[in-house]
């Protein structure tokens, strides 16, 4: 791995990067055990997430979004419809269209897990400083940037 500047190397940097990578696989592990608690792969959790943010979307939208193929997606789709924890519906601007939504007393299943994350979370950024919450959210959203560029780089080919 080369260092970000030139010079010796920082090991903070290091210790930081790690510290990420850990963060990342506890909370790859964390979504898993939620969705198995609920009857869900990760990767339909993962799904009931994006519709969450996007809200009700085509099937299209649904496979741009999460980087599955149309047919992944419509055998996903297939599953969360049969347990319950999503709706087709007709598209009432385009008949040829079919709008999935989220049933929301299925997804409540997971509400108690997600309560207790986010009063253990709170309860960690109630000790920072308003300052260190603004660099935390700058921190954050550069490197879901510095993520989301890579998957578009190794979409693309590249590395």
């Amino acid at each position: 791995m080369k260092t970000p500047h030139a010079g010796p190397p920082d090991l903070a940097i290091y210790e930081l990067m790690d510290s990420l990578r850990k963060l990342t696989r506890s909370t790859l592990l964390l979504q898993t055990a939620i969705a198995a608690n609920i009857g869900l792969q990760a990767t339909e959790a993962e799904c009931i997430d994006f519709l969450k943010e996007m809200g009700p979307s085509t099937a299209g939208e649904l496979a741009k979004a999460t980087r599955l193929t149309t047919g992944a997606i419509t055998n996903l789709i297939d599953r969360l419809e049969k347990a319950g924890f999503v709706k087709r519906s007709p598209d009432a601007k385009d008949r040829r269209k079919v709008i999935v939504s989220i049933q929301p007393k299925k997804i409540n299943k997971a509400k108690p897990y997600y309560d207790a994350l986010a009063s253990d979370v709170l309860t960690l950024f109630s000790t920072y400083s308003h300052e260190q919450l603004k660099f935390l959210i700058q921190h954050t959203r550069h490197l879901t940037g510095i993520y989301q560029a890579r998957v578009e780089a190794i979409e693309k080919g590249g590395e």
